[in-house]
């Protein structure tokens, strides 16, 4: 198996693929001018997979509504076709739906989460324009990607899952109002991460483990013998302080951490604490720190010339790891 994390700036988006051609693509990262004005190294999704030559991709995972994730998709599928998008919500909730504005005091993220949630009803319209299909998937939902490449889902939990789902019934109510569309539309920006899947991809004795955004204070219900062969880690929330747990990182036989997070390190990500607390509690191990958009990270990380996508490529003799400019 192939991973493949697109510096995309801030955000995520990682494909899937193998020796066979099988291609999948975990979120589409931002849409936002200013994610790539001016970056040489930042490239948006769409563009990527143009590089690579792929106009065909055999799965689309959406693991939550957040502008880093999902806005970036869009032009992916103008542009690709999909056997099969997966969503981590109950599709009739999205019946009806119509595009959403906030008030104008709105808090400053959640315009930027209205455009993902309006994004995402769009990326449903155009599935069924297509007649690409668009399927559920809840934690212990499991798919045979190839022969050899299997998907777990862990997270969200239902009754977080249940909250949001709530709320989006009510915000596309016919008899909302302006400001309870405001009030709802701040609730599912704040509460969205913990609606995020987080998938466990095993290839042989390779396993990746996606957490999106799903942080370890809502891993309660994941049973703990299903981390006990992660060897990657994509650490959730763009490694912001919230991202680790000592007792569950220790069960992981990490070798790599990957951090999709801007060179800015905005909001706290890629946060150093983070680092300093992986290295002590995995002082035991070799473990290796990979970002895709740092150049110097001292002491965890150092690619000076700057990359376009990192990728690991896992076999049955293990990971090599390559930086694609």
């Amino acid at each position: 198996m192939k991973a493949t994390f697109v510096n995309v700036g801030y955000g995520d988006c990682i494909l899937l693929q193998n020796e066979n051609g099988y291609t999948a693509l975990i979120d589409g990262g931002s849409d936002l001018e200013s994610e790539f004005a001016g970056d040489p190294y930042r490239i948006r999704a769409s563009d990527y997979l143009k590089e690579q030559h792929i106009s065909h991709l055999d799965a689309v995972f959406i693991s939550h509504i957040h502008e880093d994730h999902v806005c970036g998709l869009e032009k992916v599928l103008n542009s690709v076709t999909a056997d099969v998008i997966y969503a981590p919500y109950p599709l009739d909730v999205f019946t009806g739906a119509r595009p959403l504005t906030p008030l104008p005091d709105a808090a400053r993220s959640v315009p930027l989460y209205t455009a993902a949630l309006n994004a995402f009803v769009r990326i449903l319209r155009h599935a069924e324009a297509q007649g690409t299909p668009v399927k559920t998937l809840k934690a212990g939902s499991r798919l045979q990607l190839t022969d050899q490449i299997s998907a777990q889902v862990l997270t969200p939990r239902n009754r977080e899952l249940q909250q949001y789902t709530d709320r989006l019934r009510r915000i596309y109510a016919p008899d909302s109002t302006d400001t309870e569309i405001t009030e709802l539309l701040t609730l599912l920006d704040a509460t969205s991460n913990q609606t995020s899947m987080l998938l466990k991809i095993t290839d042989g004795r390779n396993v990746l483990l996606d957490a999106a955004d799903s942080c370890p204070n809502i891993w309660d219900e994941v049973p703990v013998s299903l981390l006990q062969n992660v060897n990657v880690l994509k650490l959730p929330h763009h490694g912001q302080r919230d991202c680790i747990d000592e007792a569950l990182m220790k069960r992981m036989p990490l070798e790599y951490v990957i951090t999709t997070s801007a060179s800015d390190r905005r909001y706290n990500s890629a946060n150093a604490e983070v680092y300093e607390k992986l290295t002590a509690w995995l002082s035991d191990r070799p473990l290796r720190f990979l970002f895709t958009d740092e150049r110097e990270y001292p002491p965890y990380f150092s690619q000076p010339d700057g990359f376009r996508a990192t990728t690991l490529l896992m076999n049955s003799d293990g990971i090599q790891v390559e930086f694609v400019k």
